[in-house]
């Protein structure tokens, strides 16, 4: 897991160096282990390596390949890169990296190679036989790629830290903004800076040397997966055989992602998803150490005692990070700053702390549950859609849950601003949503309305709402160069559950052929917990301490343009936890502001 870089200047000029070691200076956090810079032709590749496979210096990049005909900077890694070097066939491999697999894979197969990747990764290969750039991305967007051009040079890094370092301006795209500080997120591939896009997950691009042309395109949709002949077929499975096949896939996920030359650990929230990792990792590795968070001054958010209920009941050890109001505080700017988005999500910070436990402890590597909500109905929007569908009755003491994750949901679909039409990433940003939503509706044409459209939502959702999610677990874990992977999307597993009955996917609750392995494998009540997720009052810790006039009179107001006697109320229907790290995000990086500026600002006592 790594940091890359680099650029294609235009025909006969040469990158320049000294923005390419800033754009590798940029990236040290993601890359300690190594750093390396090569420069073909107006083809400029950077790397910063945190090692984990091979981590001896035959892992170092970018690396060429034998023939001298291919130059690859790659962040990730590819969990099936033995078989790969089984089937390429005999010969001399200089170690045993995965980025050695993967380049050969590449110098034999073409782009064609990437569907053979079971992994994450992004990556810049440079086929200088043909003289363009291979840029991709895996198939659900774990590893991030931006792209910027500047001056007539095209840019691309894993982060957007990096495009700046090298020097591409941070001008500000005001409409995706707006959303991203109601929201938290813009769906597509526009970012809140102008002329900085990013690289959806599962499509690669070809650049032109000569040109500087881009083809970018799809290699992977998550839709097709599903399978009417293979739907028809676990139809006539029985739900225990259904289970039994989950967790052997699962399982062997697992066992995939723990391919490692150094310490790895997993998060164990305690809750569903996060524990069944916990258990698989635990059965191949009984030694593994689970990481958690336990919210000390919001106990009725703590998660900390069922994290030691599964950990207690595996024999395994719990490293445990205690967060409060201070704890918060001093990591908020922090994890801004490295999320490069406003923080939609209240775990993001406990999520920086767990990382920075981890790598205190020597681990390099965690395991996570993600992936497991949209594939098994775990957000109540789409398990309230289920069970109308199967006509069941919803608990009353749940009304309320749903109409608030509703209203959630329709915040994704925001009204045009002062009632005008949406403009730029954000039509964009809802065309790209109807784009998903139908290509997910026609996969599951070969079932009837009420049916096809609840598997039609959780399929979308992979596109949809998982981004946010991989986005900020990237980035608040490589703040402290921990690889974070995720077993629940390991493409065998997912294109199952695709095409699993819905009945045992979200029934008779959410989530609910999960909750039948838990009952076999974990203890008493973790099958019947309801999702928690982090989901702590973050105001708490913010409004009492924070400076009144950081946000009221603050860079937010002026860049979206709101005039002053309409900021109130633009407030109030905004999500205090974006409006406020919005703010922060417009100081440190439209105002180039350094984190500690920003706190000595934003807090009352430092």
């Amino acid at each position: 897991m790594c940091g890359i870089a680099g650029c294609v200047a235009p025909p006969g000029a040469r990158p320049d160096p000294d923005r390419l070691r800033a754009a590798a200076a940029a990236l040290a956090h993601r890359g300690p282990d190594d750093q390396g810079i090569e420069v073909r032709g107006n083809v400029g590749l950077v790397h910063r390596r945190l090692a984990i496979v091979d981590p001896t210096p035959a892992g170092h990049a970018p690396m060429a390949s034998t023939s001298g005909d291919w130059l690859l900077t790659y962040n990730g890694e590819v969990f099936n890169h033995v078989a790969l070097r089984a089937a390429l066939g005999p010969r001399d491999w200089r170690g045993g990296s995965d980025t050695e697999s993967v380049l050969a894979a590449l110098e034999a197969w073409g782009e064609d190679a990437l569907a053979r990747f079971n992994g994450l990764f992004a990556l810049a290969a440079l086929d200088r036989s043909r003289g363009r750039l291979l840029l991709a991305r895996d198939r659900f967007g774990v590893k991030p790629l931006y792209l910027a051009r500047h001056e007539g040079t095209l840019w691309f890094a894993s982060e957007m830290r990096a495009l700046l370092a090298a020097g591409v301006p941070p001008r500000l795209r005001r409409s995706a903004l707006e959303h991203a500080a109601r929201i938290g997120w813009v769906n597509g591939a526009a970012t809140q800076l102008e002329g900085v896009e990013e690289i959806l997950p599962g499509r690669l691009a070809w650049v032109d040397l000569a040109s500087g042309a881009v083809d970018e395109r799809s290699y992977y949709e998550p839709v097709d997966m599903v399978d009417a002949e293979r739907a028809l077929a676990l139809a006539t499975v029985t739900r225990e055989r259904a289970r039994d096949a989950l967790e052997e896939a699962l399982r062997t996920s697992v066992r995939r992602r723990l391919m490692s030359d150094v310490p790895v650990g997993v998060m164990c929230s305690g809750g569903i998803d996060s524990s069944l990792i916990t258990l698989c990792v635990r059965d191949e590795q009984p030694g593994i150490t689970a990481f958690n968070a336990s919210i000390v001054d919001q106990p009725d958010m703590d998660e900390g005692a069922w994290a030691e209920r599964v950990t207690n009941h595996l024999g395994i050890e719990l490293a445990t990070i205690r967060l409060d109001a201070n704890a918060f505080r001093g990591a908020l700017v922090t994890a801004v700053a490295h999320n490069e988005h406003p923080l939609v999500h209240p775990g993001s910070v406990p999520m920086t702390l767990i990382a920075a436990l981890a790598r205190a402890r020597g681990v390099k590597v965690l395991l996570s549950g993600e992936g497991a909500d949209e594939l098994f109905g775990g957000y109540d929007w789409l398990h309230t859609r289920a069970v109308r569908a199967f006509g069941k009755p919803h608990p009353a003491s749940r009304v309320i849950r749903i109409a608030r994750a509703g209203a959630r949901r329709m915040l994704r679909r925001p009204g045009p601003p002062s009632g005008g039409r949406l403009r730029g990433p954000m039509a964009c940003a809802c065309a790209f949503e109807d784009a998903v939503e139908q290509r997910a509706l026609r996969a599951y044409g070969h079932h009837r309305a009420a049916r096809r459209n609840v598997e039609a939502g959780l399929a979308a959702d992979l596109s949809l709402h998982l981004p946010s999610l991989l986005h900020r677990q990237d980035r608040c874990t490589m703040i402290h160069s921990v690889e974070t992977r995720v077993p629940f999307l390991d493409p065998d597993l997912v294109a199952l559950a695709l095409n699993l009955p819905l009945e045992h996917r979200v029934l008779p609750e959410r989530k609910g052929i999960l909750r039948d392995i838990c009952r076999h494998r974990l203890p008493l009540g973790i099958a019947e917990r309801p999702k928690v997720g982090f989901s702590f009052d973050t105001a708490r810790y913010i409004e009492p301490a924070a400076e009144p006039g950081f946000l009221a009179d603050g860079y937010l107001r002026d860049a979206l343009a709101v005039p002053r006697n309409e900021w109130p109320a633009w407030l109030a229907r905004a999500n205090p936890l974006c409006a406020w790290t919005t703010e922060i995000w417009c100081r440190l990086t439209l105002d180039g502001q350094d984190v500690a500026g920003v706190e000595r600002e934003l807090w009352k006592v430092h």
